[in-house]
């Protein structure tokens, strides 16, 4: 029968793979995500129980597993919103000639909210492909006849968009739902691992380059403390960034570094997702606004560090000494750097 990998939350499958055929979801975690994680499986010598439905055995084995609001916040920055899902929703429903008036998105994302994830459970199924699981199990157990005017529709129509709707999708509308925030994300691939369909290294591996952010700022103490503050405030995104210190190996001279170091990135098409930081001193803000009138290209964003209220009598006390490194920190504590809304593509 070949070996099966599951993507699940709790013991809710949101997808699955067989022998080679798998989706890479290696970008959902961290190598320190590496756990004994819970495999379900029909038990071969009683199958089944006297009401007929299957008698399940578990068993741990190393997966890789990451509380599902961490991985939310993963999904974002990978570029996957809320957005991104309805219109993921609105183009399979075009595909399969779906009536959304009879099921719509916000009615998944009101069933998914709401049911109780703990209890939900798609042990029994193994082998279906998922629009079958959702048709036959999935269905009653998310109550859409509760909430749909035409069930026998959804029933039998709404499986072709089920089975292409991502993890990614499901994840993101699962977060919304209380049983669910504190249920693991588990990747389960042990058994295609032992049965040498691929190796231990195609799951826990970094972060690809495509996907990672690139920070530059004026100088040292900027990229050290915001990087510091990812560590600290934000460990399970920390892997997405990489920092350039403009004081070290920096190729222009003079001043307007970093305007220079963002002419050139633009000159030479720079392919990685680029953050550019200004301080907000009078000079950072003077290359800021001159940057702003650059033609930036989409994989790059250019921002200035914020004028925080809270700094304004330490600033007045202080006289006109450097506060980047404070405003740094109150930077990151804001999440401005690492806003999803303003994901790179």
């Amino acid at each position: 029968m070949g070996s099966i990998i599951y993507l699940s939350v709790g013991r809710l499958e949101i997808d699955w793979g067989k022998n080679y055929g798998f989706t890479d979801h290696s970008a959902l975690f961290q190598s320190t995500d590496i756990a004994e994680v819970p495999y379900y499986y029909v038990d071969e010598n009683d199958p089944q129980n006297e009401d007929g439905e299957y008698n399940v055995i578990t068993e741990y084995k190393v997966g890789l597993s990451k509380p599902l609001t961490q991985v939310v916040e993963r999904i974002t920055l990978l570029g996957h919103t809320l957005k991104c899902a309805r219109r993921e929703f609105d183009y399979f429903s075009l595909l399969n000639s779906f009536d959304r008036t009879k099921f719509s998105f916000d009615q998944l994302a009101q069933a998914l909210a709401s049911v109780d994830v703990r209890c939900v459970s798609s042990d029994d199924s193994e082998g279906d492909d998922p629009g079958d699981l959702f048709r036959r199990y999935i269905f009653e157990q998310l109550r859409l006849a509760e909430i749909v005017d035409d069930p026998d529709y959804v029933r039998f129509h709404l499986r072709h968009g089920m089975e292409n709707l991502s993890a990614y999708t499901i994840l993101l509308l699962l977060a919304q739902n209380p049983s669910a925030t504190n249920l693991p994300v588990n990747w389960q691939f042990a058994d295609v691992e032992h049965g040498g369909w691929a190796r231990r290294g195609e799951f826990v591996k970094t972060l690809d380059q495509s996907n990672r952010f690139l920070i530059v700022t004026e100088g040292s103490s900027d990229a050290a403390i915001i990087k510091h503050a990812f560590g600290l405030l934000k460990p399970h995104l920390s892997d997405f960034f990489d920092f350039v210190d403009m004081n070290e190996g920096y190729p222009f001279s003079g001043t307007g570094n970093l305007y220079n170091f963002t002419k050139g990135l633009i000159s030479i098409g720079v392919q990685n997702n680029v953050l550019i930081i200004y301080d907000n001193d009078a000079e950072g803000v003077s290359s800021f606004k001159r940057t702003a009138k650059l033609n930036i290209p989409s994989n790059m964003r250019v921002l200035k560090l914020p004028d925080l209220p809270a700094f304004e009598g330490i600033s007045r006390r202080l006289g006109r000494q450097d506060l980047t490194g404070l405003i740094s920190m109150a930077e990151v504590q804001q999440s401005s750097v690492i806003s999803t809304s303003d994901r790179l593509p």
